[in-house]
């Protein structure tokens, strides 16, 4: 039997065995240069992704360096850098919006495994199925909800949004809140950095003489690397301006603010969690971040092939290798905080430009990102967001691509219109169906009442879903039910999450509104303890999973508001701060509380309905 050779399997696993043996002075060179010139972009750029991820700015830089470091020794692609990219930094918002850091880090340290997965079984071959339109049409629509993202950036607004059309109804909604320094900053920075883009790819005639081929020589070379690292330059001005503009009691612009210095402590990643009162537990984590754990790393994958061909140059790819490299960035990355990450086109494209020789620039490159977290983080206060902005807009902005929807219209007409016609059909669907888990819940430990689980976001189409699910169970279960007797309220366990409610005595460590009347703190619960309380007939909206309503929508939960209250009430529990915005914006006295107030809030329902007549109303349009 033949057993494999180990040292050919360490030179597969790691290229830099390889290579490492002809790295000589003159590649170091070439190496040095590429991984300088790259940092100059991508230190920018990752704080920058940061804030698109919805993150605070040094996690953008503590994915900026151990990639480098990872993809040096087992990466086979000399152009690949390894760090924050616009894609995957969107999607990392879109999955971990709401939560904290540690659900990032978490989504980073999966997705790799899920990467490296698929590196050692050989599912490299898949990528090959993904059809150049299907990958052309994704980036270009992300390069656009990311330039989108960013207009209230541009223009120094100040308000909450989590998708396309709330960004833009937003803008439209603040437009008269536009700062005028912000506009004007972020109008300068992007004519800059689409001029110094211009820079490079001017080309200076050769002229007579060794002493002008020279200067010729030095200047082409002095512009290539204005044109290079203007994204560095433009930062770095606009950080100058605001240090001179700025003034303690009025900030001429939004700054980035204080950024947490020095090095990320190793350690293993967060499988456990805390945002606000809720504790989430490893499969709590895995639950939110749902589809996202095998998406993320799969748009990774996709991406990292793509670059790695389009810099093979008639080379063999080895794209299995390329996938398990990805993954090791990943896993290594998530014990330094850092969140999904992948190979940069930009950046690459960067690197080939500047003379790399091998992998290992990305060692250069990872040395520089260690030595701006270790000296350099306390000066980035100053960096105005409006700059930030314009280097996200500028950037992503050249990923939409245009040219391909005319080659296919001219190559397939009826497919592309089919194509388009389903899409809209299947998102005209899903809308009108939302997620929504309706239930009655008689569990013994809570007062009874009705329960709404809505996941994702709510629009028109779905409304009157909502509502007729709404009759049906209304209709099915009847209009009330009793409160647990105080034996049942007793047996709560003393550690659980509505202990308090079992202890008789206790009192209520906030105001909770409810319906008008207010519950005030210092309150004694016992009163939930009498035998004698009302029955309940309260609709509690658990609001966890949703993250946006359009304005239809909310007209109609108006009216189910509205036909609701006339023999119950309502609840919101858990309602993220935009949400509750929206809310508030349509009702009056509405009811909020979180998962440790909703015991204590509907005990005091019974009592606040137990003052009030019971009005019973039949029409129509009651629910």
């Amino acid at each position: 039997m033949k057993y494999p050779d180990p040292r050919r399997i360490a030179a597969q696993l790691f290229p830099i065995v390889q290579w490492s043996r002809q790295y000589g002075a003159d590649v170091a060179i070439g190496d040095v240069i590429a991984g300088f010139t790259v940092a100059l972009t991508l230190i920018p750029q990752s704080i920058a992704y940061a804030s698109l991820a919805g993150l605070e700015p040094q996690y953008g830089l503590y994915a900026s360096f151990i990639g480098g470091f990872v993809y040096g020794v087992m990466g086979t692609c000399p152009q690949i850098n390894i760090g924050p990219t616009a894609l995957l930094s969107l999607m990392t918002f879109t999955y971990t919006n709401g939560t904290n850091p540690d659900f990032a880090v978490l989504l980073c340290f999966i997705g790799g495994i899920v990467q490296l997965v698929a590196g050692t079984v050989q599912l490299g071959f898949l990528v090959e199925f993904v059809s150049l339109p299907v990958v052309s049409g994704f980036t270009s629509a992300a390069a656009i909800t990311i330039a989108s993202s960013q207009i209230k950036g541009l223009l120094g607004l100040k308000f909450s949004a989590e998708s396309f059309l709330g960004t833009w109804e937003g803008v439209f909604k603040h437009i008269l809140e536009t700062r005028l320094q912000d506009t004007l900053l972020s109008l300068v920075c992007c004519i800059t950095l689409i001029g110094m883009k211009a820079l490079k790819d001017i080309h200076i005639k050769d002229p007579e003489g060794e002493k002008g081929r020279r200067r010729a020589v030095i200047i082409q070379r002095t512009l290539w690397l204005a044109g290079v690292a203007r994204n560095a330059v433009v930062v770095l001005l606009a950080s100058i301006i605001a240090f001179f503009v700025h003034q303690d009691k009025e900030d001429p612009l939004i700054l980035t603010g204080n950024i947490t210095p020095g090095l990320p402590t190793p350690q293993p990643p967060p499988f456990q969690t805390s945002v606000g009162n809720t504790t989430y537990t490893a499969g709590g984590m895995f639950a939110h971040l749902g589809s996202g754990l095998l998406v993320v790393p799969l748009v990774g994958i996709i991406s990292n092939v793509a670059i790695a061909k389009a810099f093979a140059r008639g080379r063999t790819l080895d794209a299995t290798q390329e996938i398990i490299a990805l993954g090791a960035c990943n896993v290594v990355g998530a014990f330094f905080r850092s969140f999904p990450v992948n190979g940069s086109f930009t950046r690459s494209a960067v690197s080939d430009s500047s003379g790399v020789r091998t992998p290992a620039a990305g060692f250069y490159t990872g040395i520089i990102v260690l030595l701006t977290l270790a000296l350099l983080t306390p000066y980035f206060y100053f960096i105005p967001r409006a700059a930030l902005a314009s280097v996200i807009i500028c950037a992503v902005l050249q990923m939409v691509d245009i040219a391909i929807i005319k080659r296919l219209w001219a190559s397939s007409k009826m497919g592309l219109i089919c194509g388009v016609g389903i899409d809209v059909i299947l998102l005209l669907y899903y809308h009108s169906r939302p997620p929504l888990d309706v239930e009655f819940v008689d569990n013994g430990i809570l007062p009874s009442h009705y329960a709404i689980y809505p996941v994702g976001g709510l629009h028109f189409a779905g409304a009157e879903r909502v509502r007729a699910k709404l009759i049906v169970l209304r209709n099915s279960k009847g209009l009330q039910r009793s409160t647990p007797t105080p034996e049942t309220l007793r047996g709560i366990p003393d550690n659980g999450p509505y202990a308090n409610v079992a202890n008789g005595g206790n009192i209520l460590e906030t105001n909770v509104v409810a319906n008008g009347t207010t519950v005030a703190a210092g309150t004694p619960n016992r009163t939930y303890l009498s035998s004698n309380v009302r029955k309940l007939n309260v609709l509690v909206i658990y609001c966890d999973g949703l993250y946006r309503m359009d304005y239809t929508f909310l007209q109609s939960i108006k009216m189910m508001v509205t036909e609701w209250s006339q023999s119950g009430s309502i609840v919101w529990c858990n309602a993220k701060p935009v949400i509750r915005e929206q809310l508030e914006s349509v009702l009056n006295n509405a009811a909020f509380c979180d998962s440790e107030q909703l015991g204590v809030l509907l005990h005091s329902l019974s009592v606040i309905e137990e003052q009030q007549p019971q009005v019973e109303v039949i029409g129509d349009t009651q629910l």
